[in-house]
């Protein structure tokens, strides 16, 4: 899970020879492969800051070599503030995220993001084995919500199947057994223990995810869908050549049933390629997940691609998998000392301008114009509180934090901050 960086190293040789060059070519090719492919540091899962998976390792871009990726974004116009418009809750935390919850305090939660305006909230069948959907479904019914006003995504990818359903064939190639209540590596202690989560990405299964969904939310549809993780050549290809994509549009367009086709992923290299070997008009939205924020920006050419394609974008991990507001882990692993350092250098320019870092967060990554949100994962009504409390301090953050923060190399010159009045 943790990223690698690309380098050369430096050859010096007073009497070049045949296979001194060959091996300069045969880097120099290497380096073009990687680099073109728009290869970043990658997270587990997507959606909020708070998923966890598997992935493959990736290229990690630089900062110098962001300017070219993010040089044709734009930001908001001058002057813009910052509201609860501009927040999803992300709603992994409702099914007890690393530590044990509650049904009573997922509503809490709820509650607190309603009373403060919150309208829309992003859940997934991988958040605890449906348990997410299920507290989220139930508290919007407790806490009365006006369903006319709320939008509610989820997600596709993975099909919640009872045990006694799931094949032989399935058990060994396609049940994620690292998720399921038991395995050391299963983040939700209040997940279900009698169903088991099957990866299907073809069209019949995002069908059949689709159902369950609104089943287990118990509401007659979601706003939008969200292909989940489909960040291996496996899963991108089922989704592909498997009828999963055409599924979401023939829901969108022929039967109405979703207003947003969209993504949920963490691989900026994947997120670019579903976009561009798709027409356009095919996809309405993008999460993409830790790969646009403070310390990192390897997302900055599918913005520009979704901005070029009018496809917004929801902008999630932004504080970092927690690093940026006092956590210490990093893309899902405790951080290295480098970004530990990259972080601190941050802090210590956000109390030089007296503004909190998390705001100095949220107002990076909200700033460029094609952000249409950003998720935040809460699992309690003080961190709604919060959350709302540093969307504020962000409208605070001075111009000058963002000139000061490009001179001494946190932030490439071409990267866009938010714009003053």
């Amino acid at each position: 899970r943790r990223s690698t960086r690309a380098s050369n190293d430096r050859v010096e040789s007073l009497a070049p020879n045949l296979a001194h060059v060959l091996a300069v070519i045969a880097i120099a090719i290497f380096a073009a492969i990687h680099f073109r492919a728009g290869a970043g540091r990658v997270a587990p899962s997507s959606g909020d800051a708070s998923d966890s998976k598997s992935v493959s390792a990736g290229f990690a871009i630089p900062t110098e070599k962001m300017a070219s990726a993010s040089a044709s974004l734009g930001s908001h116009p001058a002057g813009r503030k910052l509201t609860v418009d501009d927040l999803i809750l992300g709603c992994s935390p409702l099914a007890g995220i690393y530590a044990s919850s509650t049904p009573e305090r997922a509503t809490e939660t709820v509650r607190a993001a309603l009373d403060a305006g919150i309208t829309r909230f992003d859940t997934a069948p991988h958040y605890g084995l449906g348990l997410s959907e299920r507290r989220l479904g139930d508290a919007l019914r407790e806490c009365g919500a006006d369903m006319s006003k709320t939008r509610v995504y989820t997600k596709v990818g993975r099909v919640m199947k009872p045990k006694d359903e799931v094949t032989a064939s399935e058990k060994e190639s396609a049940v994620e057994w690292g998720n399921v209540p038991g395995d050391p590596g299963c983040i939700f202690p209040d997940a279900p223990v009698d169903v088991l989560p099957v990866l299907d990405y073809t069209g019949p299964g995002f069908r059949r995810s689709h159902a369950d969904s609104l089943a287990r939310l118990r509401l007659g549809s979601v706003d939008g869908l969200r292909i989940h993780d489909a960040e291996d050549e496996a899963r991108y290809a089922q989704a592909n050549a498997g009828g999963g994509v055409a599924e979401l549009v023939k829901l969108r367009d022929d039967q109405r049933a979703i207003r947003e086709v969209s993504l949920g992923m963490n691989d900026a290299a994947f997120v670019r390629r579903m976009l561009e070997d798709n027409p356009p008009g095919t996809f309405d939205s993008v999460m993409m997940a830790g790969a646009w924020n403070l310390l990192d920006q390897d997302g900055g050419a599918v913005l520009s691609e979704c901005e070029r394609r009018g496809v917004a974008v929801h902008n999630a991990g932004i504080f970092a998998s927690g690093l940026l507001v006092g956590g210490s882990h990093y893309k899902y692993a405790p951080a290295p000392p480098d970004i530990v350092a990259r972080t601190e250098r941050w802090r210590a320019l956000a109390s030089k301008h007296d503004v909190p870092l998390p705001a100095v967060a949220i107002a990076f990554a909200c700033a460029p114009r094609v952000v249409k949100g950003c998720a935040v994962g809460v699992k309690s009504p003080e961190e709604v509180a919060q959350s709302v409390a540093w969307l504020a301090d962000a409208n605070a953050v001075p111009a000058q934090l963002w000139v000061d923060a490009k001179e001494l190399g946190l932030l490439a010159p071409d990267v866009p901050t938010p714009l003053p009045a």
